[in-house]
């Protein structure tokens, strides 16, 4: 039987990468805290063949559409998707200027 997998949102990615789960107890990474966002960003395209919400296509007719999949490589070949964290890291940047050019 597979471990299980905790579940948590994309806007707590940053403090999940610090941890990392044996045992069902949770440690401390070793090493220097992650920063995600000075980790190199890699990009990954895969297919999705005849997707549901497309419905049913006529026999012998396949159609693909691009998904598009974010990840951010750091030291010690930590790899993590950040797919769904990065318009949500995009927009809190985008806030921050927003703040900072109105001088709040």
């Amino acid at each position: 039987m597979a471990p299980l997998v905790p579940i948590f949102s994309a806007g707590s990615l940053p403090d999940h990468v610090n941890t990392v789960r044996r045992n069902f107890q949770e440690k401390r990474r070793k090493g220097e805290p992650v920063n995600l966002k000075e980790c190199p960003l890699l990009e990954m395209t895969q297919f999705s063949c005849n997707p549901p919400q497309n419905g049913v296509p006529e026999p012998g007719v396949v159609v693909c559409e691009p998904v598009v999949r974010l990840f951010r490589r750091c030291a010690g070949d930590l790899m993590v998707e950040t797919t769904s964290w990065e318009p949500i890291r995009l927009a809190e940047e985008a806030k921050q200027k927003q703040a900072a050019s109105t001088g709040q």
